[in-house]
């Protein structure tokens, strides 16, 4: 009779509430569960990776024919890009640099104006042979290892295989993994995939070699560095640590000072240059803050709450010095996105930032997994169906 009576007297909305939340929990913990079958246990790298790919390419399929055929046609930025490859030091013909020659897409005479001194991945394809489809094969394999390092370094911070699976996943369905897959001539991927390696990597020869080879295919790498020193401060917070994280802090820091020296010696030396076309205009500027939060969202998707949420933990426990300085480090790299034509992919830069973020979120295992699948959840969600597999569909 008290039972009865005690559940006659729960207000409907709260028992709707209730019911709401149940379901959700269920959910989130059944998808936790799924992945911890299928990805946890022997070669969970492997297996992360290749579930991460595949639903990158599920959410937002690469418009291989469109990038194929703008490969094949050899116009505007295609064109520098094969000379490029066949000649890694050579400064290209004037008539390359025109913005009225071949230029197909809004800035391509603005990006190829910026390519001389980005050497990393015309010296792979010459290497390789790729020719005018380096960038697209490299950005693939740098893809591969980009989620694999992820998957590595996600477990090293939250030591439990499950909740490291769903965050890289999460971020494969963002536009920053899925970028990896669409880019046929930028080489992002690779920037972003040395980067990654620059950190990830214990040897410190090895860690300022991979940072000399990512600020070579993109400067932006550079302004990165404040985020990349952060999160070797955070990997390797303890006393016994403070050796290998100064010699990995060095070795950054010196991979900066070798590449500003081998890049002004390879300037003099064979005449190559970098031009400012399309950099820090007010009309650019002015632009990127019309554009409103959505382009800025999209590329990270709801993975974007795990820096919000570690700078509220971090604030609560009064840490103010970690706090700031990953606020700081954070708004140092964004801030170039909002000075250049490609936003979204400068914001890519950013990426460090939620691995920065992990190790402070991390509680009680349950609970973050349900938070990481959450996020991998909206991350599904969020993803135009258009531009899904769905959109062969319409090819049928």
């Amino acid at each position: 009779m008290k039972l009865e009576s005690s559940i006659r007297d729960v207000p409907p909305s709260s028992a709707g509430r209730t019911a709401s939340s149940n379901i959700l929990d269920r959910f989130l913990t059944a998808i936790a569960r799924t992945t911890e079958r299928w990805l946890g246990g022997k070669h969970f790298r492997l297996k992360t990776t290749a579930a991460a790919i595949l639903l990158s390419l599920l959410v937002s399929l690469p418009p291989y024919p469109t990038n194929i055929a703008l490969i094949q046609g050899g116009a505007g930025a295609m064109q520098a890009i094969r000379w490029k490859v066949q000649h890694p030091l050579t400064p290209f013909p004037a008539r390359l640099k025109d913005a009225s020659y071949g230029a197909v897409l809004p800035g391509t005479a603005s990006h190829i104006n910026k390519l001389e001194l980005r050497l990393t991945w015309p010296i792979l394809g010459w290497l390789s042979g790729t020719g005018p489809w380096t960038v697209l094969v490299w950005n693939h394999l740098a893809g591969i290892g980009t989620f694999y390092l992820l998957a590595s370094l996600a477990f090293e911070a939250l030591a439990d295989t499950v909740g490291s699976a769903l965050f890289v996943m999460g971020l494969g369905a963002t536009f920053f993994g899925a970028w990896f897959f669409h880019d046929p001539g930028f080489g992002d991927g690779l920037a972003w995939f040395f980067m990654l390696l620059s950190v990830a990597c214990r040897k410190p020869l090895l860690a300022a070699g991979s940072f000399v080879a990512a600020a070579f295919c993109d400067e932006r790498c550079v302004v990165a560095v404040p985020l990349l020193l952060f999160y070797l401060a955070v990997r390797y917070p303890h006393d016994e640590q403070q050796a290998q994280r100064r010699r990995l802090l060095l070795a950054i820091v010196g991979g900066v000072l070798v590449w500003f020296l081998l890049r002004w010696w390879l300037a003099r030396t064979f005449q190559l240059s970098t031009g400012t076309t399309g950099l820090g205009s007010l009309s650019i500027i002015a632009a990127n803050l019309r554009t409103g939060l959505w382009p800025l969202l999209e590329v990270f998707k709801a993975s974007w709450m795990l820096i919000p949420l570690a700078l509220f933990i971090l604030w609560s426990k009064r840490n103010w010095v970690s706090a700031v300085t990953l606020l700081v480090a954070f708004g140092v790299a964004l801030a170039p996105a909002f000075l250049v034509l490609d936003f979204q992919r400068s914001v890519g830069y950013t990426f460090v930032a939620l691995l920065i973020a992990l190790p402070f979120l991390w509680r009680d295992q349950e609970t973050s997994r349900k938070w990481l699948a959450a996020i991998l959840v909206l991350n599904v969600l969020f993803s135009p169906p258009g531009g899904s597999i769905l959109r062969l569909a319409k090819l049928l």
